[in-house]
């Protein structure tokens, strides 16, 4: 936490958001996310903020291999509205076959238009692997407050979604895209898990999209 109030709260310096693993073999691990608008921002290398972690915290954990994300906005969907930073992060991680693309993209990028015109009030925010996985790994991260709020979301908004799926696209098309959507993933290609944020040891909010 100290760290990161020195050396990650400032405009112009790295940014990082840190999580605590809920679920899945990896529970009770975290995950440190550093933020950037552009991959030319990772060469600036934040040389004394590492060097005091290093000294720090360095002899109390062990890291866990790495990767890059960048989201993919075509496919996510803001709100607008009360979107500040919410605690429990529910995570689908897909990995889809190159084969069936066509199918997995079309499904999402219909749900992020259906939620839209639905006036869903979640938010969801997808991400693709560009680095450190093996296959087409892609996040889909939903917002909540709570897991109160995560089955309240899954109530009314989730039906009305769906219902304005169905009217944009076709009677029944939620499930048959749905379907094809299934059904264009590798074997052991859909994990779900669940992240708490933890603001306490993050850079300030800001303009997220995590």
């Amino acid at each position: 936490a100290k760290k990161t109030q020195m050396y990650n709260s400032k405009d112009g310096t790295a940014r990082w958001l840190t999580f605590r693993i809920l679920t899945g073999p990896s529970a009770n691990k975290y995950v440190r996310v550093q933020l950037e608008n552009s991959w030319d921002m990772f060469d600036n290398v934040d040389t004394k903020g590492n060097a005091y972690w290093q000294k720090t915290v360095g002899p109390l954990h062990t890291s866990e291999g790495g990767s890059f994300w960048w989201r993919n906005n075509g496919v996510s969907y803001n709100p607008g509205t009360n979107d500040g930073p919410k605690k429990l992060r529910r995570i689908i991680f897909y990995n889809y076959k190159s084969s069936n693309r066509q199918d997995f993209w079309r499904f999402r990028q219909r749900v992020a238009k259906a939620m839209e015109a639905s006036g869903h009030p979640s938010r969801m925010s997808v991400f693709s692997c560009g680095s450190g996985c093996n296959g087409n790994w892609v996040q889909v991260r939903f917002h909540h407050d709570s897991y109160t709020a995560q089955a309240e979301t899954n109530g009314e908004p989730l039906q009305n979604y769906i219902a304005k799926y169905n009217e944009m696209y076709g009677d029944d098309a939620y499930e048959q895209d749905g379907g094809r959507m299934q059904e264009s993933l590798m074997p052991d290609g859909m994990r779900v898990r669940h992240h708490e944020y933890l603001p306490e040891l993050s850079s300030p909010w800001g303009s997220r999209g995590n």
